[in-house]
């Protein structure tokens, strides 16, 4: 690797990690210290890690073990390998477009007097870096689990430490081709953001299956894992000899040697040929895919009337826009209205369990627990759209445009909070009527099904707002780092999930267990509360809210 290329790495790694570190200190930090939030932040973070990896661990176990009372210690290797891969390149493939043709600084740097191959080959070392993170939360904890159940000879640790810096050189080759394709596929479509959140919407729907059936599919593989076996070793012989081949136990012998070591190099060799065609592509294409400019159709202009309307409404429509404009937006903070799809999905499918096992779980019920307990999970599920807490953020160093307006503060934090529900109502309204049709609730059962989640998405709505007031930040390069990694999206979200169980909770126990208990109180108990929290949401705005919002 030549001094070129190591430099523009080392200022990619030292500038992300300078700039997210910067990030999480806030904008009123000095020096070198971290702050309450940048603890909190980077605790989360390793927390996540460490459960990701302890959950890896944990499955390893109970998987490899399996796998030797069954006799096929081989297949625990070529399982990770590919467990590994698959979770790694699901991870990044839709980061390889930004990281090697999209990035900011491409023009700029192909400007100066630095060789087109060093700069795609930096790219692909930073993408590559970012493949092995993802890999090894995987595969590093599953090889400490093979040690622990079959041991390790000297030659299968070398083998376990070749495979760890092998699997995310495949899938950076696998990443850099499929990010060229999406590219290629987003230029020949009309929306852009449409396709890229119809894919990311399909890629979580895929994920959210495997999650929602994960004990069928582990029982499944628990108790056919021989006939996997079976198959591997007939089907997919490579895998099969890179099996053998990280197994101390298993051999080949050829004249008394054993050399089933060997079968680690047709790995190699395919990672090896991954990985130079990926680099020749690149080389070749690279600087053209980089500065390709595509040739945008002219809209005709077509002179129409202009139009009044009202300042609220057209302050909404901007922030629906804004938001259905990014595709990031969508993805990361409105996922909670899919979540409340699936509710409504799942009361379809199996609305008729639900009608006949709760009237059974909680025979002393004082009321209809069905409705309570439907509106109560679709409420908790509204708030978890964060969709509110990033939005001032968002306005970045433009934000002096609505302050320069003689517009009301309030009117701004109206429309920024009614953002919530607004994204929230196709879910709301879906699981409703799904309710309506398969659950035979009263007509107020139904009504509570609708009023208090859209009652709690307005809450969440002007708590994110709050918080964005009292945590904003301006100076971000992209806006993935606000709706994704700010300290107001977490504490919104922490916030929103502990005071929305707060009236469920007092109202479904007393319901399941006094008799005496009817539903008017518990319906009354939730929406008192949430009444009473926006309230509370709207006297700051208008007291605190607006001196904030005049010293941003």
């Amino acid at each position: 690797m030549s001094k070129t290329v190591f430099e523009l790495v080392k200022i990619k790694l030292t500038g992300d990690i300078s700039s997210m570190i910067t990030f999480m200190r806030g904008r009123n930090s000095k020096g070198q210290s971290f702050n309450i939030g940048t603890a909190f932040i980077i605790a989360i973070i390793l927390i996540a890690f460490g459960f990701m990896m302890v959950f890896s661990f944990g499955l390893a176990m109970v998987i490899g073990f399996q796998m030797g009372q069954k006799g096929c210690e081989w297949l625990f290797f070529p399982m990770a390998f590919v467990s590994s891969a698959v979770f790694s390149f699901i991870g990044t493939v839709f980061s390889a477009q930004s990281y090697l043709y999209d990035a900011k600084d491409n023009e700029l740097l192909l400007s100066m007097p630095i060789n087109p191959s060093d700069v795609m080959l930096s790219r692909m070392i930073a993408l590559y870096l970012l493949n092995f993170v993802y890999t090894n939360m995987l595969f590093f904890p599953v090889g400490v689990a093979h040690g622990l159940l079959f041991g390790y000879s000297p030659l299968t640790f070398v083998y376990f430490i070749l495979s760890a810096l092998l699997i995310p050189m495949l899938v950076t080759s696998m990443s850099s081709f499929f990010g060229y394709l999406f590219g290629k596929l987003a230029k020949l479509i009309p929306n852009k953001n449409l396709m890229t959140v119809t894919l990311g919407f399909l890629t979580i729907a895929f994920l959210s299956y495997i999650t929602l059936n994960f004990g069928g599919i582990m029982e499944t593989l628990m108790n056919d894992i021989d006939k996997v076996g079976d198959w591997t070793q007939h089907h997919l012989h490579i895998l099969y000899w890179y099996g053998l081949a990280t197994n101390r136990l298993c051999s080949i012998k050829l004249g008394g040697l054993n050399v089933a070591f060997i079968g680690i190099i047709p790995i190699i060799v395919i990672t090896a040929a991954a990985v130079l065609l990926a680099a020749l592509f690149l080389s070749r294409h690279f600087t053209s895919i980089v500065t390709r400019k595509t040739a945008m159709k002219k809209k005709k202009y077509v002179r129409k009337p202009l139009k009044r309307t009202n300042i609220q409404l057209a302050l909404i429509k901007k922030e629906v826009g804004y938001f259905f404009s990014l595709p990031s937006y969508v993805m990361n903070a409105g996922m909670s209205t899919i979540m409340a799809l699936l509710l409504g999905v799942g009361i379809l499918m199996r609305g008729s369990v639900i009608v006949e096992w709760l009237p059974r779980m909680f025979p002393d019920a004082s009321t209809n627990l069905i409705g309570l307990a439907v509106g109560s999970s679709l409420a908790l599920s509204c708030t978890l759209n964060d969709v509110t807490a990033p939005t001032i953020s968002l306005e970045g160093k433009t934000i002096w445009i609505l302050k320069s307006t003689p517009l009301n503060p309030m009117k701004v934090f109206f429309a920024k909070a009614l953002l919530a529900p607004i994204v929230s109502l196709p879910g709301v309204c879906f699981t409703a009527l799904a309710s309506a049709l398969t659950l035979k609730l009263k007509a107020a059962d139904i009504m509570f099904i609708i009023f208090i989640p859209i009652l709690a998405c307005l809450f969440s709505g002007f708590l994110g707002v709050c918080v964005n007031l009292k945590l904003p930040r301006f100076d971000w390069t992209n806006e993935i780092t606000v709706i994704k990694q700010s300290l107001s999206v977490i504490f919104t979200l922490l916030l929103s999930m502990f005071l929305t169980a707060i009236p469920f909770t007092l109202a479904i126990v007393p319901s399941a267990y006094l008799e005496d208990f009817s539903s008017v109180w518990a319906y009354g108990i939730c929406i008192v509360y949430f009444f009473a929290l926006v309230l509370l949401e709207l006297f700051f705005l208008s007291t605190d809210g607006k001196k904030i919002w005049e010293e941003l």
